[in-house]
C-alpha cells in the first residue's frame, strides 16, 4: 500500500481518536489532512502522475500546493462528469477553511466543530474511494 494512502487512513483514525480525547482542534487538522493526502495519492494512482512530476507542476504553478492538488482532482472529476463532485468540492474547501481556523485562529474548537469535520472527511473519503477505482 502507498505510504501516502496509509497516512491518509491513519489521519482519519487519528481524527476520531482525538475527538474521543477532547482534542478537537487537532482532530480538525487530521480530518483535513486525511483528505488532502488521499487526493495527492489519487493524482498519482488514478491519474498516473508521478509524485516528482506532481511536485514540479505545483512548483511551476507558484501557488498553494493544497489548492493545486484540490483543483487538479476536481477538474478531472468535472470533466469526466462525475455525479455529486460539486458537493465534495465544497466539502474539501470547507475542511480546508475549518483546518485553517483550527490551526491559526484564536477561536475555540469544540466537539461540534470536530464532529462536523470528521463526518465531512468520512463522507469525502468514501466519495473519492467509490468514484476513483
Amino acid at each position: 500500500m502507498s505510504e501516502l494512502k496509509k497516512k491518509s487512513e491513519n489521519n482519519l483514525i487519528a481524527s476520531e481518536f482525538l475527538i474521543k480525547q477532547g482534542l478537537h482542534a487537532s482532530s480538525v487538522h487530521c480530518a483535513y489532512y486525511s483528505c488532502l493526502q488521499l487526493l495527492k495519492y489519487s493524482i498519482n494512482f488514478f491519474f498516473e502522475v508521478a509524485y516528482d512530476e506532481l511536485e514540479n507542476n505545483i512548483n511551476y504553478s507558484k501557488g498553494s500546493s493544497h489548492k493545486y492538488i484540490i483543483n487538479y482532482v476536481f477538474n478531472e472529476l468535472k470533466s469526466a462528469k462525475y455525479d455529486n463532485y460539486e458537493t465534495q468540492h465544497r466539502n474539501i474547501k470547507d475542511l480546508k477553511e475549518w483546518r485553517e481556523t483550527s490551526d491559526y485562529e484564536n477561536t475555540p474548537i469544540g466537539s461540534v466543530e470536530s464532529d462536523r469535520a470528521y463526518k465531512t472527511a468520512k463522507e469525502f473519503t468514501t466519495y473519492i474511494k467509490e468514484n476513483l477505482k
